[in-house]
């Protein structure tokens, strides 16, 4: 090497390890300051609920405060961009879902952001499926007859979710396509004021994440009649699957975890990793999730990143199946 090429690699050694010790210096003191959680949907829904119990558990171990913003509407789409374009320095995170991260690149022609591109993954926390919850009023008690009622009045029944694009909604297109049906989607801006439609009576029915609607099933405010997934939930005794009603091939199911802007310092990312591991797995914590039909998990960053890369896959050839379109 000449001088001048030894001078350039040294002069990039020193740059390197100098912005190493940095993020270390910086994660060491993380955090600092308020740390935002933004939280896609409105308050009082299963996002929201696992927000606020994240926000309370980091704050009494970080001694700092742990705030809880939310931005709903767009199926996700505002809090997601908000996320993508704040300071990567940690202070910033996203309560995400498959919705926003996972389905919307498929479905709308330009999304505001690039899933894989603008976020890094921290950690899924939990795995969480739909229910088919009807309300008292509507003469079904399992799909059979839901089936059989819908295909006797096509176009009149309304099916509410938590906005376009989130698992309750692309599990109603999917019951849709595979049984032949024709119920009407409604969305609306959370689970919360979508169970309160559905007790009202302004809508039918809504494929809900069970934590948003649990309580309302285990008060007889509204009836369930099956989930979304491969077997039944322990929170959910006695419901049987869609695939064990006469739908074999049916299956949806979402995830909820935190990411963080790209270019967030690696050590900030594990620190907090770490720290939502040890949470998630508090007995309190991992109690109060189980009996509100949640499935607790913990990954590594880069397991999650995974996870976003193949979902996005799976997804796109769930959206091309079911030739679901956003309007």
């Amino acid at each position: 090497m000449n001088p001048l090429q030894i001078f350039f690699a040294l002069t990039c050694l020193i740059s390197s390890t100098s912005l190493v010790a940095y993020a270390q210096d910086a994660a060491t003191s993380y955090p600092n300051k308020p740390v935002k959680i933004i939280s896609p949907f409105a308050p009082g829904g299963a996002t929201d609920i696992l927000a606020r119990i994240l926000a309370q558990k980091l704050g009494e171990a970080w001694k700092q405060t742990i705030v809880v913003d939310n931005k709903s509407g767009g199926g996700g789409v505002i809090a997601a961009t908000e996320v993508a374009r704040a300071p990567n320095d940690g202070y910033t995170l996203l309560l995400g879902t498959v919705g926003p991260i996972e389905i919307l690149p498929s479905l709308m022609k330009k999304v505001p952001y690039d899933s894989e591109r603008d976020f890094a993954g921290v950690d899924i926390l939990v795995n969480v499926e739909n229910v088919l919850v009807v309300n008292n009023q509507l003469p079904v008690k399992n799909i059979a007859e839901l089936i059989a009622h819908a295909k006797a009045s096509p176009g009149k029944l309304n099916a509410g979710s938590s906005g376009i694009t989130t698992t309750g909604h692309l599990a109603l297109e999917v019951f849709n396509q595979q049984t032949g049906s024709q119920i009407n989607h409604i969305p609306y801006r959370g689970g919360a004021p979508a169970a309160t439609a559905l007790i009202a009576g302004e809508i039918d029915l809504i494929f809900s994440t069970v934590p948003s609607i649990i309580q309302h099933i285990k008060s007889g405010r509204v009836r369930a009649i099956a989930v979304t997934g491969e077997k039944s939930l322990d929170a959910l005794a006695g419901i049987k699957p869609i695939r064990e009603q006469g739908v074999p091939g049916y299956k949806i199911g979402s995830w909820y975890g935190i990411l963080a802007p790209t270019g967030t310092p690696n050590p900030i990312i594990l620190k907090i990793n770490a720290e939502l591991g040890r949470i998630i797995e508090m007995p309190d914590v991992k109690s109060k999730l189980l009996e509100q039909g949640w499935t607790t998990v913990h990954t590594s960053p880069a397991q999650m990143n995974q996870q976003i890369k193949t979902g996005i896959q799976e997804w796109k050839i769930v959206i091309q199946k079911a030739n679901i379109t956003l309007d």
